[in-house]
This record gives structure tokens, C-alpha cells and sequence, in this order.
């Protein structure tokens, strides 16, 4: 049983991950106007399997050496990995930015849940709850302030949208069935796989932006800020936490992207936006400060 402390610094990796996370769609915005979205999320995943694959073999360790993996774990992951770059952004191509994000970010924390439930006997505290449906309530204003194409729901759309939440909670279940290991070591095994599984879409799209020294910058930031540094620190998190606090916890990521768009982008946020960001942000405190067991 994991003491009070330490629950609250795995909560603690788990937001700064949601964080990082949430410099995606900002690093998105500045590549070169040619790269396409799958282009960049198959990009993104090859680049940190490549780095990492580098770093291992300066290390010279081996990795797959010594205490047996769970494969079965790493593979999970890595398909969630690797499905969610393309469900995600093809369901926003489909129905919308506004009913594509947040039915994969909605849907996410419930899934993480009933997955966490299911799979590992993990407990659902009653705060777990009303904070999960405090972050979601606070994601739809979020979403809904800054798009208005609610009206055009495409349902192939929207089921790629569930799917690719649902990917995106059996990285969080591949993870626990890794258990505790070196995170970094994890995430190299992780995102070497789904970096394979992502090349057919990688050589067969557009890549010639990344040749241009803003896509090198942007795919270098997107690889080792959005995808190694905030998976290792969910890999630490979810060690310390069931997986359905890890996920409504991460709802820091659409929080951290609102604040770099005001930032950088010159995005402003309406009063209905403004009133989901301090939900959004009551949800996950309330959470954060949740000593249950």
C-alpha cells in the first residue's frame, strides 16, 4: 500500500506529464505549413523511438537484458501509442476539432477507470468521481468556448474519437502491466515498437518539411518535451496511482495548452472558456488532495 506522500508525488509526475503534453498542439501550430497532422503525429512517435534508440546504444545497455519484461505490456502500449496519433487526428479531420477532442479527452478518464477497475481491482473513491466529472464539465466549456462546429457530428468521427480515447487508456493499463521498472528504460522499449508500427504512415505521407530547420526544430521538441519527458513521468506517476486518478489528473494537458496558445499563439479565451479552465482546475486539485485509498 502506497503511503500518503508518495501518492501525492506520483500525482504530482502525472500532472507535470499532462503538462508537457499540452505543448503539443502550440509546437502543431508553428511547424511548416505543409505538415499535416498525421505526418506529424507519425513524426513524433519515430523521432523519440529514434532518440531513444540512440541513447540506448550510447549507454550500451542492454535493455531487454537481465529481469524478464512483461512484452505483453510493452506491446499494449506501444499499439495505444501508435493508434492514438491517427484515430485522434482523423476524428478531428472527420467531425470537428470541438466533438473530436473531447470525446477522446472525456471519454479517457471514465475508460482509465473501468479499465483500472477491471483489470487490477483498483478502487474508485467517491471523490474520484466528482472530480472526474468536474475536469470533463470544465474540458467541454474549454472545448466549446473556442469552436462552434458542434452542429456537424460525423458518427465515424466520433468512433474514432472513443477509439482513440480508449488507446489512449491502454497505454495507462500496458503501463501497469510492466510494473516498476526504469521509466526511461520503458519508454525507450515503448516507443521503439510503436515507432515501427508507425513508419508505413510515416514514409508514405509528405515528410518534406521535416527537412526545413523549423520541422527539425518542431519534431526534436515534439519527440523529447511531448512524447519521452511526459511519458516517463507518467510511467513514474502510474506507479504510485491507480490508473483512473492518473487519467482525470492529465487533464492538466488541455489546461497547459490554453495558457501556451494565450501565450504564444495570441489565442484569447471567452468567459465561458475562463469559467471551464477553473473548473477544469477545481477538478483536478479536489483529486490531487484525495487520501483515499
Amino acid at each position: 500500500m502506497k503511503s500518503k506522500s508518495e501518492e501525492f508525488k506520483g500525482g504530482l509526475y502525472v500532472v507535470a506529464a499532462g503538462m508537457c503534453w499540452g505543448m503539443t498542439g502550440t509546437v502543431q501550430a508553428l511547424a511548416p505549413e505543409n505538415a499535416t497532422s498525421l505526418t506529424i503525429g507519425s513524426a513524433r512517435v519515430f523521432g523519440a523511438g529514434f532518440l531513444l534508440l540512440i541513447w540506448t546504444l550510447f549507454r550500451r545497455k542492454r535493455i531487454l537484458g537481465g529481469e524478464k519484461w512483461n512484452l505483453t505490456g510493452i506491446f499494449i502500449a506501444a499499439l495505444g501509442l501508435t493508434v492514438y496519433q491517427f484515430a485522434f487526428f482523423s476524428a478531428v479531420r472527420l467531425t470537428g476539432v470541438a466533438i473530436g477532442t473531447m470525446v477522446a479527452i472525456g471519454s479517457a478518464p471514465v475508460l482509465a477507470g473501468i479499465l483500472g477497475r477491471l483489470f487490477f481491482k483498483e478502487c474508485l473513491s467517491p471523490r474520484w468521481f466528482i472530480s472526474t466529472m468536474l475536469a470533463i464539465t470544465g474540458c467541454f466549456l474549454l472545448v466549446a468556448a473556442g469552436n462552434s462546429d458542434f452542429s456537424s457530428v460525423s458518427v465515424p468521427g466520433a468512433v474514432l474519437a472513443f477509439g482513440a480515447a480508449l488507446s489512449y487508456a491502454m497505454e495507462g493499463a500496458g503501463l501497469r502491466m510492466i510494473g516498476n521498472r526504469d521509466p526511461v528504460e520503458t519508454v525507450s522499449l515503448i516507443s521503439m515498437l510503436s515507432a515501427l508500427m508507425a513508419l508505413p504512415w510515416l514514409i508514405t505521407g509528405d515528410i518534406s518539411w521535416v527537412l526545413e530547420l523549423r520541422g527539425m526544430i518542431c519534431v526534436i521538441v515534439l519527440s523529447v518535451f511531448t512524447t519521452i519527458l511526459p511519458f516517463s513521468l507518467f510511467t513514474k506517476g502510474i506507479e504510485k496511482i491507480t490508473l483512473g486518478k492518473a487519467y482525470t489528473l492529465s487533464l492538466s494537458e488541455p489546461m497547459t495548452a490554453w495558457l501556451l496558445s494565450a501565450l504564444f499563439l495570441g489565442e484569447r479565451l471567452s468567459l465561458i472558456g475562463s469559467v471551464g479552465v477553473l473548473i477544469l482546475f477545481s477538478g483536478i486539485i479536489t483529486l490531487a488532495c484525495d487520501n483515499s485509498k
